[in-house]
């Protein structure tokens, strides 16, 4: 706890705060401009990580104030037991067991930010019991450090699996009682196995990736796992927590556990490319945290973006908590209905990012790039922070946008954002074929992704 009481004293001072005796904050530049190389925006950010972690650590110091009384308490009375321990960590459970003693878990609806401050009031062996005993909680928890949410969700990932193939066994053994019954009872077992062989699939991609990475390919970490509906992961290549340039790709159609290695697989392009740019170090996470459509006609609809939006906001919002003091450039690129998802979000809750890079977008959501919010981007600068780009051959723009500023009925999606009235920037890609030109935008030697990387360095198109 003091470590965390500590941080958030270095933390305020690096940003000209001070903190007094009570906890409170007190800003030192009050009604004076802090010197330009300080970003409002970061010095906000620093200011709420400051008071969260210091609320947390009184929470904790709470928490131990009842847990000593407990101990008192049983001391006074006799009531220890080794319970059979033979090695330090069995016997703090079990003496924790024992005495009824209990880690402090996360606030309720907690933000990132106090999610963070939680975490760090942890000692190690807190941490390590803590995850042990709620993988799943700590494993989707925006704002904890990449490499516990990996740890975490790689114990997600074994018992998802394992808790697939359980259900595969069963349905094998209800197909054996339905033979010779008409087609029509057995299909629903059928389509259920299908899927559930995609899911595992998928699984053991992500699997490949983390655990058994090429030469050369970074390390990659689980932030996020599940079999729900089409699947759910949100892979980083590379740490975020680390890194000075940060992207996030959210896949658009059909993504999901089943085409999940195509998704991990432009990851990596994009962050060898953002490399090859000149980026220092680089992590692109592939964002598949939501439902998203499944087929072209469910990606008529926004209600996918609509539902998706509170979570994209909270993991940018994540990543700000859990990463080093040291300064970080944030991209979040979407492709597809994945644009639509970016540029909603933006829209109806902000995004914590420096840029947007839409591909092969079927509309975004607004009229013009001003109607995008961005944290500390003015609304007249954010069509300077907004880049796009499509094949003169991808049929998904060409048979879903409409190219004139006037609003249509009939294009629920928003117009095409690489229209010059629309306030952003364009980029060029290569024309393709229009058989394969939606996916080709990642194609190693690519302009597209030469230009992306370009983007992700903090740099510009190609």
């Amino acid at each position: 706890m003091q470590d965390a009481i500590h941080g958030a004293e270095e933390l305020a001072h690096r940003y000209d705060y001070i903190v007094g005796d009570d906890g409170s904050v007190t800003d030192t530049f009050a009604g004076k401009e802090p010197p330009p190389e300080m970003h409002p925006e970061d010095r906000a950010r620093a200011h709420d990580q400051v008071v969260a972690d210091l609320q947390q650590a009184a929470r904790t110091a709470e928490d131990i104030d009842n847990d000593l009384a407990t101990v008192f308490d049983r001391a006074a009375q006799g009531g220890f037991s080794p319970g059979g321990a033979t090695t330090v960590a069995a016997a703090a459970a079990t003496g924790a067991a024992d005495l009824g003693l209990t880690l402090p878990p996360p606030p309720p609806d907690a933000t990132p930010a106090q999610n963070a401050a939680w975490w760090a009031t942890l000692s190690p062996a807190g941490k390590a019991l803590y995850l042990q005993g709620n993988p799943e909680q700590v494993g989707s928890l925006d704002g904890l450090p990449a490499t516990a949410r990996n740890d975490a969700n790689h114990i997600v990932l074994d018992r998802t699996r394992a808790g697939l193939l359980d259900e595969r066994a069963t349905l094998e053994q209800e197909l054996k009682r339905y033979q010779g019954a008409p087609l029509a009872l057995q299909q629903p077992l059928f389509a259920r196995i299908d899927k559930i062989d995609k899911l595992v699939a998928g699984i053991d991609q992500i699997t490949q990736r983390v655990d058994h990475p090429r030469p050369g390919q970074p390390p990659a970490y689980i932030l996020g796992i599940d079999s729900k509906n089409a699947g759910h992961a949100i892979i980083a290549v590379g740490n975020p927590d680390t890194s000075s340039n940060v992207a996030t790709y959210v896949p658009g159609t059909t993504a999901g556990l089943d085409g999940v290695n195509t998704d991990i697989y432009r990851a990596d392009a994009m962050a060898a490319s953002a490399g090859r740019a000149g980026s220092p170090s680089t992590s692109v996470i592939m964002w598949a945290g939501y439902d998203a459509p499944q087929d072209l006609g469910e990606a008529a609809s926004t209600s996918y973006a609509d539902k998706a939006e509170p979570s994209l906001h909270r993991f940018q919002e994540g990543l700000n908590a859990s990463h080093s003091p040291e300064p970080m450039t944030k991209t979040v690129l979407g492709h597809s209905y994945g644009t639509t998802v970016v540029g909603q979000t933006a829209r109806d809750m902000g995004l914590s990012a420096d840029r947007l890079v839409m591909v092969a977008s079927p509309g975004i959501g607004v009229e013009h790039a001003r109607d995008l919010k961005l944290d500390g981007v003015p609304s007249d600068q954010v069509g300077d922070r907004l880049y796009s780009t499509e094949a003169a051959t991808d049929p998904i723009p060409l048979a879903t946008n409409f190219r004139s500023p006037a609003t249509d009925n009939v294009d629920p999606l928003g117009p095409d954002p690489t229209m010059p009235w629309f306030g952003g920037h364009s980029f060029e890609s290569d024309p393709g074929s229009p058989i394969s030109s939606h996916g080709d935008y990642w194609n190693r030697d690519s302009r597209s992704l030469r230009s992306i990387g370009s983007l992700i360095a903090g740099g510009r198109p190609n």
